[in-house]
């Protein structure tokens, strides 16, 4: 038995902020177990989204008036209006390739209405039929990027093969590589009541392509050989389509290293162009690109009121580029 006199005192009782405290170390200590078993169960945290850029391109379809000639002012500046208001809807790209854009003037009162102030006016085209008629159908780039050099040239005739109008590009620093954009908007398949229907079909593919045999020799001079490029607009042609099986518009720049952004997606999962009275949906609409990354998504977009075609889209890494094949 313990001496009285040498026994040790007893502990005093913990304070009631002691109590607290050690119940809240406790609670802690069993809610980071459980967060940290719970860790295990639920899907990993996506990865951050890998930075992208995106271009489009658009036949606006005889735009502002949607006829081959001028109409009234306020019915232009209602088109363009709705024009803006549905494109922005569907994203407003880094780059936008046009066709069948009237002139400067039209793309400024455009861009006004997307109402993107990074969004500038890269080049427009000015091509004349003649001395005394201006085209309604021009080209025009807009871009977010800086604008490195920029211009448009006229096809060259060949004997009795005459293309109409001819292409726009711009040399754009893409974050970090300079990128060419050349924007094309070919031969259309119409054909005159009074012409020779075989005869004419025949001539309007000659057109396609001369025109893109002439855009092949031109964009390593313009851009540099193997530099990364993209060719987009109006091909007025498809590749898996019937009617052009005899063609080589396209087949001749993927066949030069060019590939096409929707690759893998079949053109009739894609038309561009919706049926009409006339004919049966088309996809004539085109990305083309050399030396870049894969697409990260492409798409068709839905039907704007102003235009019979559809924009469509693909966004590409912001990463370094890939060497032409």
């Amino acid at each position: 038995m313990d001496d009285p006199a040498t026994a040790p005192a007893p502990e005093p009782a913990p304070s009631r902020a002691g109590r607290r405290r050690a119940a809240i170390a406790v609670a802690a200590a069993v809610l980071a177990a459980a967060v940290a078993a719970a860790s295990w169960l639920l899907p990993p945290r996506p990865a951050p989204a890998e930075p992208s850029w995106t271009v489009a391109s658009w036949n606006m379809e005889w735009f502002p008036s949607g006829y081959a000639e001028p109409r009234p002012a306020r019915d232009e500046a209602r088109r363009i209006r709705e024009a803006a208001r549905a494109f922005r809807r569907q994203g407003v790209p880094d780059v936008l390739l046009a066709q069948e854009i009237r002139d400067v003037p039209t793309c400024v009162r455009f861009l006004d209405r997307l109402g993107d102030s990074r969004l500038r006016l890269a080049i427009c085209s000015d091509f004349w039929f003649d001395p005394t008629n201006r085209g309604l159908q021009q080209l025009a780039i807009l871009s977010r990027f800086p604008v490195r050099r920029s211009g448009y040239e006229r096809w060259a005739a060949r004997d009795f093969v005459h293309p109409p109008r001819g292409f726009a590009w711009a040399i754009l620093d893409v974050g970090p590589t300079n990128v060419a954009f050349f924007d094309l908007h070919l031969k259309s398949n119409f054909i005159p009541e009074d012409q020779d229907r075989e005869r004419q079909t025949v001539l309007n593919r000659l057109k396609r392509e001369l025109a893109a045999r002439q855009l092949l020799g031109r964009i390593d001079e313009i851009a540099g050989p193997g530099a990364p490029a993209v060719v987009a607009g109006d091909f007025n042609t498809a590749l898996e389509d019937e009617r052009f099986a005899e063609e080589a518009t396209i087949r001749i720049l993927l066949d030069a290293g060019f590939r096409d952004a929707f690759e893998g997606i079949p053109e009739a999962d894609r038309p561009t162009l919706p049926a009409n009275d006339f004919y049966p949906p088309a996809t004539f609409d085109h990305i083309l690109v050399r030396g870049l990354p894969p697409p990260l998504a492409r798409s068709v977009g839905a039907d704007i009121r102003t235009s019979d075609h559809r924009p469509l889209r693909a966004s590409f890494p912001l990463s370094p580029v890939h060497p032409a094949r």
